[in-house]
């Protein structure tokens, strides 16, 4: 849970550096309600299942279940992932070749072309090391290839318009989908759960903004988020 919290606070402040505020709230409005037609059952498992965030150019993916892990994915001109938690994300992902975890924290999977694939890892001490050269894509990952899981969370994303997500288990059973840096729109689940501790101050946020059916709600941020 430790390794959630954390995570999932970096994505949030990271989120917000690609929005910006150039739309108006009616047509925000629009997005929403179009975002609420899209989304079934499945989409909103999906991003209880992860969140999403950017950071320059790089998409941010956070598995939030276990096993955790977070993913910085590439995929403007040449397409890479970089993974931290590289036990973890083998659990999902098993690869054929082997790395010393004591001394690498975070391991880069870069396409050459359509078949061939170059490994490298940051260590320990911040030095990038190269652990494959060129390698065939099908025999480092044999059983599932992460590029398609995460070109489809990336198409997923690019549909539904959205700059990032929030869901923390740890503090009630909704999820937030950040349309710009200042526009929240927030599915609440039929049987909807606010950790106690928290739940006046969730209400209160809630309260501010529009009801847009039994299961959504479209606020407007008094203040932009700002990532710094």
């Amino acid at each position: 849970m430790r390794h959630l919290v954390l995570l999932t606070a970096f994505i949030l402040t990271l989120l917000v550096s690609c929005a910006d505020n150039q739309y108006s709230d009616k047509e925000i409005e629009l997005q929403a309600n179009s975002i609420i037609k899209q989304l079934d059952k499945s989409i909103i498992e999906t991003f209880i299942h992860w969140s999403y965030g950017t950071r320059g150019e790089a998409e941010i993916w956070q598995k939030l279940d276990t096993p955790t892990y977070g993913c910085y994915y590439f995929n403007k001109g040449i397409l890479k992932l970089s993974v931290g938690l590289i036990e973890n994300f083998k659990k999902d992902f098993p690869y054929s070749i082997n790395i010393d975890t004591s001394i690498v924290h975070q391991i880069s999977f870069k396409k050459i072309n359509e078949e061939d694939i170059n490994v490298s890892a940051l260590t320990n001490f911040g030095r990038d090391t190269i652990l494959v050269d060129k390698m065939k894509l099908k025999n480092l990952f044999i059983e599932k290839n992460p590029f398609i899981e995460f070109a489809k969370l990336s198409k997923l994303k690019d549909n539904l318009k959205i700059i990032g997500t929030f869901y923390r288990p740890d503090l009630g059973n909704f999820i937030q989908f950040y349309l710009t840096n200042q526009h929240v729109l927030t599915y609440f689940p039929d049987t909807l759960e606010i950790n106690p501790k928290f739940k006046d101050n969730w209400i209160g946020y809630f309260s501010t903004g529009k009801k847009l059916n039994k299961n959504w709600n479209l606020r407007k941020l008094e203040k932009p988020l700002d990532n710094g």
